[in-house]
């Protein structure tokens, strides 16, 4: 279990339970597993291992190079405002994208943030159907001046048609 935490990317829950499933086939060892309750704070601390501990403060954060660019090689971080507290992370492909969409779609996510920021808050475009998330940024506002900042700032350009 905890390598697996450690090495994987599926959730903490979804290994546990392939786990359980395997050891439950096998008659010496299926009454004989710990409950996930016990396990999952051990788990978590074997993931948490492979990504960097956040700073004290928001001015000290530095993004490393391998977070900066997509595993095929494409800048993914767009831009920062350290004036705004804005980090905004798109692929220039995805720009572009948005460029020739004319449904979007705006969201924001506020308890998954780091401790500095307020929310997640991501743009996406309807490509064949599907909703495609194109844009991520934290941000420290929850305002419509901090939403056009992060539209105009990023450059995505287009003529959306607003459904509401």
């Amino acid at each position: 279990l905890k390598k697996r935490s450690a090495e994987e990317t599926k959730s903490i829950l979804a290994i546990y339970d392939e786990e359980v499933s395997a050891a439950s086939a096998v008659p010496s060892t299926s009454g004989h597993f710990p409950l996930f309750k016990r396990m999952k704070s051990t788990m978590y601390s074997h993931r948490s291992k492979r990504y960097l501990k956040l700073p004290e403060h928001r001015r000290d954060q530095q993004i490393p190079d391998a977070f900066r660019t997509t595993m095929a090689g494409e800048d993914f971080l767009l831009w920062q405002s350290a004036s705004r507290h804005i980090l905004v992370l798109a692929t220039g492909s995805n720009i572009r994208l948005m460029a020739t969409r004319r449904t979007w779609a705006l969201d924001g996510t506020f308890k998954i943030v780091p401790q500095w920021y307020q929310q997640l808050f991501t743009i996406h475009a309807f490509l064949a159907g599907k909703l495609v998330l194109a844009v991520y940024c934290l941000c420290t506002d929850k305002d419509i001046p901090t939403y056009g900042f992060i539209l105009s700032k990023s450059g995505i350009t287009g003529n959306p048609q607003p459904q509401s």
